[in-house]
């Protein structure tokens, strides 16, 4: 992630731990895909513990970098208003 906005400038690198949240938010999302594989793999394997623990795992490990960079970026726009219509005053800045 840059440290600045290339378009508004808007600083993405917070006070130390503001991205402690977005760490609740991965696990959340991680928590519900988690769900959403057992219910897919529970539908063909049953109970059996190898397939749901093999799935899960590699769809996290898959998954994971989309994981991790939207939720920063859920978090951020929790408190920063977007835009769409933002033009940059000074393009030096």
């Amino acid at each position: 992630m840059p440290d600045k906005c290339p378009v508004c400038s808007e600083d993405f690198v917070r006070e130390s731990g503001f991205y402690w949240g977005a760490m609740m938010v991965s696990h959340a999302v991680t928590t519900l895909l988690a769900v959403i594989v057992h219910l897919i793999v529970f539908q063909y394997y049953g109970w059996d513990i190898a397939p749901n623990v093999i799935a899960i795992i590699t769809v996290i490990l898959v998954l994971f970098p989309i994981v991790f960079r939207n939720s920063r970026a859920i978090w951020i726009n929790i408190f920063v208003n977007y835009n769409p219509s933002f033009q940059k005053k000074n393009k030096d800045v």
